[in-house]
């Protein structure tokens, strides 16, 4: 009776629960957009489309589409009787009352990460709303069965199909890997159950505040916020998927008075709400959405064993009349979506239309249309009537990880523990919660030595966001880019690549669970087995500064760049000072009103209205995504100096961004050959500044210029060929065959770049542990060594080279000398007989195609372009080897 009361008290009281309907008894009534006439051709985008007898279709207003916050909400306060309230499982925190950890948020990581702390004999106390677990999860088996959780599982999949096209067989491709989906009751009552055994307390509520205080202070933190009622209209997450009119109904009606707990650690869970934990500054995320439906159909098509992880087949065409813009000839292109299926039994399936990545999020009314069009076009109907569920998935996947370490500790989504490249987190933030909460107890046993417990996040934040992490995640968010880059036909190209490597590969890049190195190696298989318009997207995708290659550089080089002492995290104000702690600056003091960056829904819909004033379906995505250059809005014609004629019609209709704050417009490309000529035009140079004899010379046309006989600049030396700018102070030219110089010239520093790199990512490789054993190895640690065992082996950097001593001359030197042979002339093959022997080209000396299609001039630069990295590239080498001869790497100066 005593405990009855004080859950009267603090307003925790479990009755009544539940005791409204659930609100998606009627589903298909949610969106005021009239998918029955849609789908019947009633309706149209533009309202100058027509059908076969040329009536004019009413269109399709985009104020028609229900507001996404309004979906996300949607989904966010759905209510199942069958989970159980957690006031009735767990024990009540009382305000007032101190533990060593709070955890904010009651999702699978906030209960998983709960329980696990609790187990290491920390007092935990959960503060959430006592809201149901709403989303549908897909697994891979193996991996449920990995970290114990099978017994969670609702329905297991024997295997797994996909279909990349209507040309596949029509029982789809095996992919040979078990699948499951998990139950949201079971998965609750399993970790609930784990708190109750640990002693996890709980307390209804909304946090507003968090302060935390200096170490000489000696003080938990404070967490103050709002109790919630326990009333079902009052369930859900009230954050990233409210609108403004929800909250302000929120602040009226559901909260009951304020609380104030303490702790010594602040954990956040709250998934995808950045409201109370400091993210790093950089771009925006990716958006990944799905509108799904649980309904009975009669005999439906799928096999019930078997579950299909994406099927690309009866997708919408790419119509023009469907686009708002279609008076332009812009290119643009409708992003990409497939079909995902959990059949439940012969009669009852989950079909869901899933966008895996895009730039600007694809409207949940037009995944809608989406679904119900393919399935009318597989022949499958749908029965509003016997519609279970309906799910509104959103996932912003990549952006920016939280600023690490801070006071407050993240986890789960709000941790960046979803995998950019494909959304999955579940598994990997379940069965990371021991590991964390091992590296939280350690953090609670330093504190109590050193009596600081303002760093006890420190050794959970190495875990989480340690270099090796920031490595991995720089890679899947270069993966995220480049499949927001891709139309339906790349896509399908891509991952049947995908699927097509090793299975440990393919399983450890979808799993997260390959390191730094073993991402480089999967990122070389899939350039060497794709075809040439993926190495295309690959390598312009790593290049430009549109796409992610800087992000990728800086989180392999962030040891170094933290060395240096730059801000990679953006945490310092613009006079180079820290914030401080008595402003809600997100790292000491959290407040809810004052968010230290905007929300995602925010980003998410003024992304969106920025996308609809340019004249974009939503949808469809502009032809060019990655920016390639940028222009005053005021200059009127930006486009001039950033592409050539052809490109800069395209550029400036396609998709110019423009950026509100700064005022300009950027320009984008998604890595064709137009892209590699904007790379080309970016230069500013002109075949007229890099040949003839007004070419730019080594020295200032003042002085070059001067009256008298010119002596500077050797006669010899006429600027007809690449790189000539006048320098040749020892007139070797003049004596020799000048062709014989260059052809010399040119190979030796093809070489040369290529032992640039050869020399810098060993010693990088080597100096942050990722290869190679020992002490004081470099690049140029090479040794023979014998074993009794296997005999005499190559070495290189302490680490053993297969098969290298026997293999190397037999394939190295046959090879150098039939390419050197065919290169002088003295070999010849008729199929090379009339190649340039300096500039052959082609799809075998040229797969990137940088010179396909290009006009002589622009060749022309491109061949001055080289020889200048050539010379470069020579020069570097010649440090580098003066380097190792004082025994000394490029990197030891760091």
């Amino acid at each position: 009776e005593e405990e009855d009361d004080d859950d009267d008290i603090d307003g925790v009281s479990g009755e009544g629960v539940y005791a409204k309907a659930n609100p998606t008894e009627k589903p298909i009534l949610k969106s005021p957009l009239d998918f029955e006439k849609l789908l019947q051709g009633e309706l149209s985008y533009t309202s100058d489309s027509t059908n076969s007898s040329n009536q004019v279709y009413p269109e399709v207003k985009i104020e028609s589409y229900k507001d996404d916050r309004e979906w996300i909400a949607f989904q966010q306060r759905k209510v199942f009787p069958d989970q159980q309230p957690i006031v009735d499982v767990l024990d009540v925190l009382k305000t007032g009352e101190k533990v060593d950890c709070l955890i904010i948020g009651a999702g699978p990581a906030g209960l998983a990460i709960a329980a696990e702390t609790a187990k290491k004999g920390l007092s935990v106390g959960v503060v959430a709303p006592d809201a149901p677990f709403v989303n549908n999860y897909g697994v891979w088996l193996d991996e449920f069965k990995a970290i114990g959780l099978e017994h969670t599982l609702l329905h297991k999949y024997e295997d797994t199909l996909v279909w990349y096209d209507d040309s596949d067989p029509e029982s789809g491709r095996s992919l040979g890997r078990p699948y499951g989906q998990v139950c949201r009751r079971r998965l609750r009552e399993h970790l609930l159950s784990e708190c109750k055994k640990s002693g996890v307390k709980y307390l209804p509520g909304i946090v507003d505040r968090v302060q935390h205080f200096s170490s000489s202070e000696e003080k938990p933190s404070e967490i103050r916020g709002r109790f919630l009622k326990t009333d079902a209209s009052s369930r859900g997450n009230y954050g990233e998927g409210s609108t403004d009119v929800d909250l302000a109904g929120v602040a009226n009606d559901d909260f009951e008075k304020d609380f104030e707990v303490f702790s010594d650690l602040v954990v956040c869970s709250t998934g995808h709400n950045r409201e109370m934990l400091r993210y790093e500054s950089g771009p925006p995320p990716g958006w990944q959405t799905a509108y799904g439906i649980e309904v009975t159909i009669p005999n439906h098509p799928w096999e019930k064993n078997k579950a299909v992880f994406m099927d690309f087949r009866q997708a919408d065409p790419e119509l023009k009349g469907e686009m708002r813009n279609s008076r332009k000839e812009d290119g643009s292109w409708r992003v990409p979506s497939f079909l995902y299926v959990l059949p439940v039994d012969e009669n009852t399936v989950f079909v869901e239309e899933t966008c895996l990545v895009a730039r600007v999020q694809i409207p949940f009314d037009e995944l809608k249309r989406r679904l119900y069009r393919r399935l009318t076009r597989m022949g499958v109907e749908v029965d509003q009537e016997k519609i279970i569920e309906e799910e509104a998935s959103w996932i912003p996947l990549g952006g920016t990880p939280p600023v690490s370490p801070q006071r407050t500790l993240a986890y789960g989504a709000a941790a960046g523990m979803v995998n950019p490249a494909s959304g999955y987190s579940i598994t990997k933030s379940l069965g990371e919660a021991p590991g964390v909460a091992e590296a939280i107890y350690e953090g609670f046993q330093k504190a109590k030595e050193t009596k600081d417990y303002s760093e006890i996040s420190h050794a959970a934040w190495d875990r989480l966001w340690g270099y090796e992490r920031r490595r991995q995640i720089g890679f899947y968010q270069f993966g995220m880019e480049l499949l927001i880059s891709l139309r339906i036909e790349q896509m399908r190209n891509f991952f049947g690549t995908f699927f097509g490597l090793p299975i440990e590969f393919n399983r450890g890049f979808l799993a997260s669970k390959l390191n730094s190195v073993q991402l480089l190696q999967f990122a070389m298989m899939m350039f060497f087995q794709g075809n040439n318009d993926l190495r295309g997207l690959l390598l312009a995708h790593l290049v430009t500064e549109g796409g992610s290659g800087v992000r990728l550089f800086t989180s392999y080089t962030r040891p170094i760049l933290e060395m240096l002492e730059i801000d990679v995290a953006g945490l310092e104000e613009k006079d180079g000072k820290p914030k401080s702690l008595q402003t809600a600056d997100g790292i000491n003091l959290l407040d809810r009103n004052i968010p230290p960056q905007d929300r995602n829904t925010n980003i998410m819909m003024r992304e969106f209205q920025q996308s609809l004033e340019q004249g974009m379906t939503p949808g469809f995505s502009g032809r060019d995504w990655w920016k390639v250059g940028s222009s005053s809005s005021s200059s009127g014609n930006g486009s001039n100096n950033n592409s050539n004629n052809s490109n800069s019609s395209m550029a400036a209709s396609a998709s110019p961004m423009v950026t509100r704050e700064s005022q300009t417009t950027e320009y984008w490309s998604n890595g064709s050959q137009s892209m590699v000529k904007t790379v080309v035009k970016n230069t500013g140079l002109s075949e007229a500044d890099l040949y003839g004899n007004d070419r730019i010379k080594f020295l200032p046309k003042s002085i070059i210029n001067l009256p008298g006989e010119n002596v500077i600049v050797p006669p010899h030396l006429t600027g007809g060929l690449p790189g000539d700018i006048g320098f040749d102070p020892l007139k070797f030219g003049a004596q020799s065959d000048l062709l014989k110089f260059r052809e010399r010239e040119l190979i030796n520093g093809r070489w040369a770049m290529l032992a640039a790199i050869g020399v810098l990512l060993p010693e990088f490789l080597f100096k942050f542990g990722l290869y190679g054993e020992g002490t004081d190895q470099h690049w140029w640690s090479t040794k023979i060594i014998h074993d009794v065992a296997d005999g005499w082996q190559l070495t290189y950097m302490g680490s053993e080279i297969p098969w290298g001593l026997f293999w190397l001359p037999i394939i190295h030197l046959p090879l150098m000398f039939v390419a050197e042979m065919l290169r002088t002339g003295k070999f010849e093959i008729e199929r090379f007989s009339t190649l340039d022997k300096l500039y052959p080209g082609g799809r075998l000396f040229d797969p990137l195609g940088l010179a396909a299609n290009q006009s002589e001039e622009e060749v022309r630069i491109l061949k001055a372009i080289e020889i200048q990295h050539c010379r470069l590239a020579m020069l570097a080498f010649s440090i580098f080897c003066f380097q190792g001869a004082t025994g000394k790497g490029p990197l030891d100066f760091f």
